[in-house]
């Protein structure tokens, strides 16, 4: 029995808006995070976001590609928009600057191309970063390459729309979110040294909704996996607010071709920038008892992010590649949090 990739959404919901309206505030983006098979090195985020404030529209690029030895090679820029109509006439491409991501076949198969500069650093630095006053630069010049990267993605199992597993609080107002698990294929270039890439990942795409809105923000954890059987997971913790009550949890767990809902319990907060070997395991409660998820960040990506200015507690973005073990089955996955963490004094690392 084949399943449904669309889970019973139309195709219309898997493209692109050819505009955006003309509201106060409108957003439409498309993300994926990648993971290569042999464990080497993985891509933890790369997206383009489309935002329409004032009457005017700015198309923003960032991407990530992390080693497991601790380099990291990113853009993060505006850049001038591709057109959004395919070369049959559908509204099926979200780019701007080096980056283009293509829907080929609506919850199927999606394409991903890069080719454009990129800077080369160690995620020492992007710690060391996130920990600096905003006021103050870096004295180092961060070295350059030249990146090309063009990846097919093949979904592996139907969307997880957010807002449809029982959640557990309330998601952003008005936003359209949906996310789904694929493997990869295809190749990197990195200074023209070509590697071939065989591999997994998670993609979203969402329409509207208010972010960056931090007057009601704790934090949050987020990962996803696909295993080799078929199986996966995910799920979204948004931190609870400080007197306990619970602002947003929803999660995922697909085995044996069922779906059910999913809350995630024992949540891995994030409480330090810790670039590597974290233990990140927890447990998923679904209607069928409980599955514990063993996990372990293997690479990681630092910022600053949100309008924490105040370097004594700022927020900080981690987003990152695991290792997952569920019962007898190995894979990795990706995770992403976030946390107001301090700086003591003295120090440059965060905790």
């Amino acid at each position: 029995m084949s399943l449904d990739l669309s889970g019973g959404m139309e195709p219309s919901d898997d493209e692109i808006m050819e505009d955006l309206l003309d509201t106060t505030v409108a957003r439409e983006g498309v993300s994926a995070w990648m993971w290569d098979d042999d464990g080497d090195w993985g891509l933890p985020r790369m997206g383009v976001e489309a935002l329409r404030t004032g009457g005017e529209t700015s198309h923003s690029v960032m991407l990530s590609l992390a080693f497991a030895d601790g380099r990291v090679v990113s853009t993060r820029a505006d850049a001038e928009p591709v057109p959004v109509l395919d070369q049959l006439g559908r509204p099926r491409v979200l780019g701007a600057g080096p980056l283009r991501f293509e829907c080929v076949e609506p919850f199927v198969r999606w394409r991903v191309s890069f080719d454009g500069p990129v800077t080369l650093h160690e995620v020492s630095d992007e710690i060391a970063e996130v920990a600096r006053p905003t006021d103050a630069k870096s004295d180092n010049a961060p070295d350059r390459a030249e990146l090309r990267l063009h990846l097919e993605s093949t979904m592996a199992l139907p969307p997880w729309v957010q807002g449809s597993m029982k959640p557990e609080g309330k998601f952003n107002p008005g936003e359209r979110r949906f996310e789904q698990l694929f493997r990869a294929t295809g190749t990197v270039s990195l200074d023209g040294v070509e590697k071939p890439f065989v591999g997994g990942g998670l993609r979203i795409h969402r329409i509207g909704g208010e972010r960056g809105q931090f007057r009601d923000w704790y934090g949050h954890c987020w990962q996803s996996s696909l295993f080799p059987s078929g199986r996966g997971f995910g799920f979204i913790h948004y931190h609870p607010r400080p007197d306990g009550s619970a602002k947003f949890r929803e999660g995922w767990l697909c085995d044996g071709g069922e779906t059910m809902p999913a809350l995630v319990e024992e949540t891995p907060w994030m409480a330090g920038a810790i670039p590597a070997g974290e233990d990140v395991s927890f447990t998923l409660r679904t209607a069928m008892g409980r599955v514990r998820i063993e996990a372990e960040t293997f690479i990681s990506t630092f910022r600053r992010t949100g309008s924490a200015a105040d370097i004594l507690n700022p927020l900080v973005l981690q987003s990152g590649i695991t290792r997952c073990r569920w019962a007898d089955e190995e894979s990795h996955g990706m995770i992403e949090r976030s946390a107001f963490l301090t700086v003591p004094a003295g120090d440059d690392t965060l905790s």
